[in-house]
């Protein structure tokens, strides 16, 4: 139906949409026109992430740059570009790369087109970053790097930022997967971890891998860190760190509750954490076996005695009130190797959704096992179906669901060609059989066992309970959460997702810069966190205008990667901003301690950069 106008020649929709000098009715023919106006010569604009000034601005509160360049030699007459900038590139990298890593080949096309004078302190050109320069700087890193470089920056971090100390002190080990060729007959490089093949975390033995372990407090301030063999023990792991965070906090160290998962608990850790003079107080979940399997004989004295002592909810501030899972526990005094221990027994609210969850990846299981075995074609002999079936169960043994199955018998015949008369008989006579799955059902048996399991769990310290009493050991023991969102963070893709330097020396080294970004986000994440409780009320800047209340690494990130600075001709604006985001960027500022808040309330107040 042709469109009808009206007298001027429109139509309805140019009445209601009318064109505008910026209407684009054909993309190619305007894609094609803006190319046509590129000057000859156009004027040299640089974009940086706003994100990197920040980052720039808290490594040099904590004297990075310096600490590098004194840390490396190096002829200031020789390097074009000193150790710490070339450094400062590398800790950059996960902010201004949003969405894939980068090897080292590609660092200087991430720089092209950023302001180097804003972040560098000079104009050096981002051709400069290659990646023989910036190899050479983490062979040079990894010669000279002391063992407390990490421990300087994180205790300057709490002195410059006035970060109140946690004596909380959260421990976990992860693996990570190297790409390229590796020759695993070869000795160590005394410099780098050993590269091997190993079990990983998604519980793999066919990928060459090494491993990192990270101890961060309460604050998700990481205080030692270290790269290891790709074969080296959680528990020997465990061993280590407590002799180095010994000598990291001295006598202090008393002080502090070692937290870490079932690897910790071992006689010879036992005997670290209680050498007389050098006490450590500890919290882990106590494993399966150890010591004649004493978490599962505790747990059923615990059932038996039902003297629980309710401790309500607890304990992820993160979660919503309504979906935290609430908690009764038990406290038994336990003597293991001739000391006395405190093991207190916790029951969940949480089982009846583990257990169901289980029981739908159970049912999913079982129904491709099912379909493997190709029941619908029938079996030549009963032994057949009956093996068939055999095997199916023994397959699903494990499973919190069961096959209710029947064998049904069918006679087949075989008749002669033609019209079949009174006397006629069958060629051949012979019988199948048919393997019927009429439904899938719950095993009792094993649903039970399963959500005791997941119900009760037992927690082994050596704090008395004027100390610390259950609800405050449950809550600090669910806050590991803290150091596994390290590890989570750092392999995300533009991180250590995969490690591609087939440079033992360079792995240690290029893991040291890793864990030094990751320490700015930790510092990013605690100031806010410090600023927003001096507000009247959070503010709305969250998803959907939601109050911020508790921002995270990720949120700001994401939030201020939003904002860049434009260079053009020497001057500098910020970029993308409009009356919404002119407030949000304000209090981001203010959030990470690089703005004021002015104004008689809150509701109605502005910010100011400071």
């Amino acid at each position: 139906m042709p469109k009808q106008r009206e007298k001027n020649g429109q139509t309805k929709m140019d009445r209601l949409y009318p064109k505008t000098k910026m209407s684009v009715t054909d993309p190619i023919k305007e894609i094609r026109n803006l190319v046509d106006r590129i000057p000859e010569s156009p004027s040299p604009t640089q974009i940086t992430p706003l994100i990197a000034l920040v980052v720039r601005s808290i490594l040099d509160q904590v004297g990075f740059v310096d600490l590098v360049n004194k840390t490396v030699s190096w002829d200031q007459n020789q390097c074009s570009i000193s150790p710490g900038n070339r450094a400062l590139a590398l800790v950059l990298l996960p902010f201004i790369s949003t969405h894939q890593r980068v090897a080292l080949v590609h660092v200087s096309q991430q720089l092209e087109d950023i302001d180097t004078e804003l972040i560098f302190g000079s104009a050096i050109p981002a051709t400069s970053f290659t990646d023989d320069c910036l190899g050479r700087f983490l062979d040079k890193f990894a010669d000279a790097c002391p063992s407390n470089f990490f421990q300087q920056l994180s205790l300057r971090a709490y002195a410059i930022y006035d970060i109140p100390q946690s004596l909380i002190l959260h421990s976990d080990v992860t693996s990570h997967e190297v790409c390229g060729e590796y020759d695993l007959e070869e000795t160590p490089d005394v410099h780098g971890p050993t590269i091997c093949f190993g079990l990983n975390k998604t519980g793999r033995r066919d990928r060459r891998i090494f491993q990192t372990g990270a101890v961060s407090d309460g604050n998700g301030l990481i205080r030692y860190c270290k790269t290891m063999n790709g074969n080296h023990a959680d528990s020997v792991w465990n061993m280590e760190a407590l002799t180095v965070l010994q000598e990291i906090f001295g006598e202090e160290f008393k002080d502090h509750t070692y937290i870490a998962d079932s690897k910790l608990i071992n006689r010879p850790n036992l005997e670290v954490l209680n050498r007389q003079g050098s006490e450590v107080r500890f919290i882990s979940h106590i494993p399966a076996n150890f010591a004649g399997k004493l978490a599962e004989r505790y747990r059923s004295i615990a059932r038996e005695r039902n003297q629980w002592t309710d401790l309500g909810q607890c304990c992820t501030e993160e979660e919503a009130h309504d979906k935290r899972a609430t908690y009764r526990s038990q406290r038994f005094e336990v003597d293991l190797y001739g000391l006395p221990y405190t093991l207190v027994v916790y029951e969940t609210s949480a089982a009846d959704e583990r257990v169901q969850s289980q029981i739908k990846t159970d049912t999913t299981t079982l129904e491709e096992l099912i379909k493997e075995k190709k029941f619908k074609t029938p079996f030549a002999c009963e032994p057949d179906a009956l093996r068939a079936i055999e095997e199916l169960h023994e397959q699903s043994r494990k499973l919190l669901v069961q096959p209710v199955i029947e064998i049904e018998s069918e006679k087949k015949q075989r008749w002669p060609r033609g019209r079949r008369g009174e006397e006629t008989k069958p060629l051949e006579e012979w019988t199948v059989y048919h393997v019927r799955v009429k439904e899938i059902s719950l095993h009792e048996d094993r649903v039970r066992k399963f959500r005791e399991k997941k119900e009760t769990f037992a927690l082994l310290t050596n704090h008395f309970e004027s100390e610390m009493d259950d609800r405050s050991v449950l809550r600090h023991y669910k806050q590991q959460h803290i150091v596994e969102n390290i590890f989570r963070t750092m392999k995300w893709s533009i991180m250590a997702d995969r490690i591609y330097l087939n440079n033992p020396k360079r792995i240690d080294a290029m893991m040291m810069i890793l864990y030094v970004s990751y320490l700015v986000m930790g510092i990013l994440q605690m100031v806010a966190r410090m600023n927003i409780r001096k507000l009247p009320e959070p503010p709305r800047i969250y998803i959907d205008n939601k109050p911020l209340k508790s921002p995270t690494a990720a949120f700001l990130i994401q939030s201020l990667g939003s904002f860049n600075i434009l260079t053009e001709e020497g001057n500098r604006q910020i970029t993308g901003i409009n009356e919404r985001n002119k407030y949000r960027l304000a209090i981001l500022l203010y959030l990470i301690g690089m703005g004021s808040v002015v104004g008689d309330q809150f509701g109605s107040a502005k910010c100011k950069s400071a």
